[in-house]
């Protein structure tokens, strides 16, 4: 059975956890330090895709005036639940209509690839904000052949608290030519014989973007790039192959 696009379910369940089991670099001190810029100016800024609080959490925690925006109902209420002092509006950024100007606003994980018309997006985010934080990925594993296209392939389990195995595995189609990237994402719960209890799929629909493609887009909406950083480290090799990319816009 195929659920909805986007945080439901297993995969709302599991996130963090897989984030976890990953040791994926954490962006929290990336975007500590974009929000203590002194050029980010003053007031409330919003996190979109603010998912259950693991980044919005420790942010807040820090003193920082900031709100979290969030598209999942399930992913909203585990963010409240275990973080009650930190805000979360439950919307999608296409739906939510702001009432002020924010100080800043953060789209990190690569949250922006899943916007569709990304150019009217820009335009809406440079009405609402004179400073965006931006992440995005490159997918060079999908575009290498790496990874098979059109096949499931074993991504990563975890060991889930009660002892049962949570698995994770993937197919994806991808169209260079478009930049665009689909990804079916097939969870399963077993438990510890190995028998299956429980299996969702989801989907995603993203868009990735040549370094040539995102500053053509970037002017068009009259963004410029303040700051640049390469796979999460502010002290990466710039001659390293790039697989992200967060950078500190400013209204031109």
């Amino acid at each position: 059975m195929e659920t909805r696009s986007g945080y439901h379910g297993l995969e709302a369940l599991w996130h963090d956890l897989f984030w976890e089991a990953e040791e994926a670099p954490s962006e929290v001190l990336l975007i500590d330090d974009f929000l203590q810029d002194k050029d980010a100016g003053d007031g409330e800024s919003l996190y979109i895709g603010s998912g259950s609080g693991r980044l919005l959490a420790p942010l807040v925690e820090a003193g920082h005036l900031l709100a979290g925006l969030e598209i999942s109902e399930e992913m909203a209420s585990l963010s409240l639940k275990n973080h009650p002092y930190a805000k979360v509006i439950t919307s999608s950024w296409q739906d939510y209509q702001p009432e002020k100007k924010y100080a800043s606003i953060l789209i990190p994980a690569f949250t922006f690839q899943l916007f569709p018309d990304p150019q009217k997006q820009l335009e809406r985010l440079r009405s609402a904000t004179d400073h965006l934080y931006l992440t995005l990925f490159f997918p060079w594993a999908e575009l290498s052949g790496d990874l098979p296209q059109n096949q499931w392939y074993f991504d990563r389990s975890i060991q889930l608290p009660t002892g049962e195995i949570g698995e994770l595995e993937t197919r994806h189609k991808i169209k260079e030519q478009t930049g665009s990237l689909t990804r079916q994402h097939r969870y399963t719960l077993k438990d510890k014989t190995g028998r299956i209890l429980r299996q969702e799929t989801t989907r995603q629909s993203l868009r990735f973007f040549p370094d040539a493609t995102l500053k053509k887009l970037l002017k068009k909406t009259d963004w410029q790039i303040r700051k640049e950083i390469h796979n999460l480290d502010p002290e990466s090799d710039h001659d390293d192959l790039i697989y992200t990319a967060t950078l500190h816009l400013s209204a031109q």
